[in-house]
């Protein structure tokens, strides 16, 4: 696709980037006295796009808002445009779900992520007939395998690495085949901090350096062979790769704790896709701002889970990622 086949959509995209919330509003929710308040004052932004006199709650106003930009944006961009390459994860996700409901004998729908690139009942119901061969083609190899170890072993851990990396192996062919420069990037440096993610928790549980390079995919941006050599031998020498490799923020947040850790890496994507927003036309603003709506919602989810839990908006404040706009 030509750049200026999304000229239309990098307009209208603009409109809804120019609705994206402020630091003033994320201070206005940051200081709510309840969840109510905080959502009236979404609701005030446009979040949620109910109708009119119609009030949703917390988890429906969030559910809704991520369901109109997808609507708006599909709607707005050409005809087989991949805007669809972050939601493999949420069709993962749902995979991983059944796979867990089917085993604990409970029903998974509830528990599905919207939107999705594969509906759910295409996943659902070949798992729980047990005709496997219905499901779909791009998740049937990983999900027959993940199938196979929880039904022989119920190792989850090693279920979910088999997902997770076809996961990411899925998203990084889907990255390629769009040609753009911003998609390949954030899905090498999701591979990157996927491997970094598996070769800390390996370190701090004593995993194999074998057994660790299977849960792990090349990349750019991070060599896995020195991830896994490292992580057998211990944190301290995984730290000194992540820094070596260029991330030595990522490195310094690590060693503090494991929840600093993500936040940093999630900050670097974050980073990496701010100067979308510099670009007029093209896939690539649409991408970037898909992904920022997507830290946005994931932020105000934050704040409205730590009000409900009278957390103290400072303490709030300092998980929060950085803001897209």
């Amino acid at each position: 696709m030509k750049d200026r086949d999304f000229a239309y959509a990098s307009g209208y995209m603009r409109t809804l980037e120019n609705k994206m919330l402020t630091p003033t509003d994320y201070d206005a929710l940051l200081h709510s006295y309840s969840v109510e308040e905080a959502v009236r004052h979404l609701s005030y932004r446009g979040y949620g796009h109910a109708r009119l006199g119609q009030e949703l709650d917390a988890q429906e106003m969030l559910k809704s808002e991520t369901q109109y930009i997808w609507s708006e944006m599909r709607g707005a961009c050409p005809k087989g445009a991949p805007i669809d390459l972050p939601l493999l994860q949420n069709d993962f996700h749902n995979l991983k779900t059944v796979l867990k409901a089917y085993f604990s004998r409970v029903n998974p729908m509830p528990l599905m992520l919207e939107p999705w690139t594969m509906e759910p009942e295409s996943i659902y119901l070949p798992i729980i007939r047990e005709n496997h061969e219905d499901l779909p083609a791009r998740i049937k190899e990983p999900a027959l395998e993940a199938f196979a170890i929880l039904q022989r072993d119920g190792d989850g851990q090693l279920a979910e690495i088999v997902l997770d990396t076809a996961l990411y192996a899925l998203t990084q062919e889907a990255a390629a085949h769009t040609e753009d420069p911003l998609a390949i990037e954030w899905a090498d440096l999701r591979i990157a901090i996927m491997n970094m993610k598996v070769a800390l928790r390996g370190a701090h549980m004593g995993k194999s350096e074998a057994f660790l390079r299977q849960a792990m995919l090349d990349c750019r941006h991070i060599s896995a062979d020195s991830l896994a050599q490292a992580a057998e031998n211990g944190v301290a020498l995984v730290l000194d790769v992540i820094q070596e490799s260029g991330f030595p923020s990522i490195a310094e947040a690590a060693g503090t704790s494991f929840a600093a850790f993500e936040k940093c890496c999630d900050n670097a994507l974050i980073a990496l896709i701010r100067p979308a927003r510099l670009k007029t036309f093209g896939f690539e603003p649409i991408f970037g701002f898909l992904l920022g709506k997507e830290y946005e919602i994931q932020s105000v989810r934050i704040i409205l889970s730590g009000i409900q839990s009278r957390i103290p908006s400072d303490t709030i404040r300092e998980r929060l990622r950085d803001t897209y706009v």
